[in-house]
């Protein structure tokens, strides 16, 4: 049975995971039809950010022994970053900020927690603190973050780049995020896997 900070972050990762499918639904239905869709996107948005705050933890506490400077600070920034997203969309929510007021900052702060899932999935890869496959498909969701900011700050949401990498997150991140999960909740994953 897992402590009760992996069941908490187990779960997280989860939600997480169905979040960000139904944000991506929400996103689509707001293109073809409007409101209320674009609101509960705003509001999956604000989900997944709070869902991954435990996960970031976990993932520190298993590459800190690997890398304890650089884990660090980057817990720190994705941490900063989905803070911002909580607080901008629940602005967004509640009508007290405008889109265009949140149209950078929001995918800029995904983007740096797509960068710090890469680093955390290098490192749970090359320290052997993550099953391989784990890593790997953590390192592709957070590339397609990574994408998304770059080919949205280029040319907007409709670069090309801004829809590869939305693709790649949506792809990636829900399968890695539910395959997280379902490790911690089981126990088989945390601080002390793959150290003797």
């Amino acid at each position: 049975m897992a402590e009760p900070a992996l069941t908490f972050a187990g779960l997280c990762a989860i939600v997480s995971a169905a979040a960000v499918i139904i944000g991506f639904v929400t996103l689509i239905m707001f293109f073809v039809t409007g409101e209320p869709w674009g609101t509960m996107n705003d509001i999956a948005s604000i989900v997944i950010a709070l869902s991954v705050l435990p996960v970031l933890v976990q993932l520190y506490l298993m590459s800190r022994v690997p890398a304890p400077l650089a884990s660090f600070y980057l817990f720190l920034l994705g941490i900063m970053a989905m803070l911002l997203v909580t607080a901008f969309q629940t602005l967004l929510v509640a009508r007290l900020v405008t889109f265009t007021q949140t149209a950078i900052i929001v995918p800029l702060a995904f983007g740096l927690f797509g960068a710090v899932l890469m680093f955390y999935s290098y490192v749970g890869w090359t320290a052997e603190v993550q099953p391989r496959g784990l890593a790997a498909l953590g390192f592709a969701a957070g590339a397609g973050y990574l994408l998304t900011i770059a080919g949205f700050l280029a040319g907007g949401q409709n670069h090309p780049l801004t829809v590869l990498g939305g693709l790649a997150a949506v792809i990636c991140y829900p399968p890695w995020a539910f395959l997280l999960g379902l490790l911690l909740l089981s126990g088989g994953l945390g601080a002390d896997f793959g150290r003797p």
